[in-house]
């Protein structure tokens, strides 16, 4: 008897003009099809044989079969789930096939709806970071929990996949374990992030009733505004370990972190952590003279990216490392098909991704917080996704990353980091000039 396949019961699809977005709730990993291949995988909604090896899909079965998007009838796998959240996989080796290898060489996607919506739900911290991305200071009330119901239903209607909760602090938000499950509830899977300060063993516990896919601790070394000692870190972690949440640490890696880089990630892999997100220092949303100091301080020149994109190398496999996507640039050996297979962008600002602010303001990412398209408790999210408004640049389909970007082999799949293009030759789409495959000078940061 002939064995039956499906697609997996965790996995949502999305159609695109391009084709379909295949979201794996529980691995949180998102797959970018053709229109062949989006129309190949639904046909595994209803329980099928394999086709055969002269089948142009044929090709793509092994690995929707090792991602865990169609699984034998019944049989839905349990081990080896990653609850990946927002990081992108470093150095990315998912096979995109030649068959479905088309549309290299045109402008990133513009969604039907965000890929992953970054809600900062509260501006509130107990912390004082002086490379901290929200805006001082922050106006207008925070979205009460009945506002953000009526977000996530329209969330939920858009099949937005992904919540990535944040702040501030987002656990100084009374509501937050509400707004979680019900996140949850309505099919929109939910992550968090927290400086881990304030976690015990009763808010680990919450969250997991919420329902969170994924809880991110962040920490901040040397460079960083902000000391935490190292025993509350530790606690926090733990607690996050000794729960049925998946668990990531996101790590700041400033000039000054990065010597002792390996080291750090000694301790976290010691502590039992496996996943971990480096993120790039990014020049302040509101130019403060705290907040360009600490970045011109802190900040990873073209040099700094090289060594880490090393020792990256080094410990590919001994951890599962992620990179943010200012850092995919790092990638430039990566075949472009296999990054978009797999859904691996640099900046979508506006395009993949978008921020929402505890006001109610939506902008493009929160390192651009000063471009909204205006305020969910005026305009309907949808309208204002599909507008954009002042966020045309980032948006037009003819516009190319400029500078050292300029004939990059991933210049469409990565983009360079958008608000450091912005902030150092105050030009949008300028070339990301600390990228180590970028050939401009340098400049100085006045």
């Amino acid at each position: 008897m002939t064995d039956a396949w499906q697609l997996a019961e965790a996995v949502n699809l999305r159609p695109e003009a391009f084709g379909g977005m295949a979201f794996h709730r529980e691995r949180g990993v998102t797959l970018e099809l053709d229109a062949e291949a989006y129309r190949f995988l639904c046909t595994y909604l209803e329980p099928q044989p394999l086709p055969p090896p002269a089948h142009p899909a044929a090709c793509l079965v092994p690995q929707l079969v090792r991602l865990g998007f169609i699984c034998l009838e019944g049989r839905e796998g349990r081990e080896g789930r990653e609850g990946r959240g927002q990081g992108q996989a470093w150095m990315e080796q998912g096979q995109g096939q030649a068959w479905m290898e088309q549309g290299q060489g045109q402008a990133l996607p513009l969604l039907s709806a965000p890929e992953t919506v970054h809600l900062a739900i509260t501006a509130r911290c107990n912390l004082s970071c002086p490379g901290c991305y929200v805006p001082r200071p922050h106006a207008g009330p925070e979205l009460t929990v009945p506002e953000l119901r009526g977000l996530i239903d329209q969330w939920a209607h858009m099949r937005v996949f992904q919540l990535a909760v944040g702040g501030g602090e987002p656990l100084l938000y009374e509501g937050l374990f509400d707004v979680l499950a019900y996140a949850r509830q309505q099919g929109v899977v939910p992550n968090l992030t927290t400086n881990g300060t304030l976690l015990d063993a009763d808010a680990v516990w919450r969250l997991e009733r919420a329902g969170v896919a994924r809880a991110n601790l962040s920490w901040s070394g040397p460079g960083g505004a902000h000391q935490v000692q190292s025993l509350v870190f530790t606690r926090a972690l733990q607690a996050l370990l000794d729960s049925t949440l998946h668990v990531g640490v996101n790590l700041l890696v400033t000039s000054a972190l990065l010597p002792r880089l390996p080291r750090v990630l000694a301790r976290l892999q010691a502590l039992g952590v496996r996943r971990v997100t480096v993120l790039r220092p990014k020049p302040p949303a509101s130019p403060s003279e705290v907040g360009t100091a600490w970045y011109s301080a802190n900040r990873l020149r073209r040099a700094d990216l090289l060594r880490l994109g090393a020792i990256l190398n080094g410990w590919q496999g001994a951890l599962e490392l992620e990179v943010d996507s200012a850092l995919v640039g790092l990638m430039g050996d990566v075949d472009p098909a296999r990054l978009r297979w797999r859904a691996v962008y640099g900046c979508a600002a506006g395009r993949r991704t978008c921020t929402v602010w505890p006001d109610g303001r939506v902008t493009p990412c929160s390192f651009l917080a000063d471009l909204s398209a205006g305020d969910v408790r005026r305009v309907p999210f949808a309208e204002l996704w599909g507008q954009g408004e002042n966020w045309g640049l980032l948006r037009d389909p003819t516009a190319r990353p400029g500078g050292g970007c300029t004939g990059c082999a991933i210049a469409l799949q990565c983009g360079g980091a958008r608000c450091v293009a912005r902030y150092e030759r105050g030009d949008l789409f300028a070339g990301d000039v600390e990228c180590p495959h970028c050939w401009e000078e340098t400049p100085c940061v006045s």
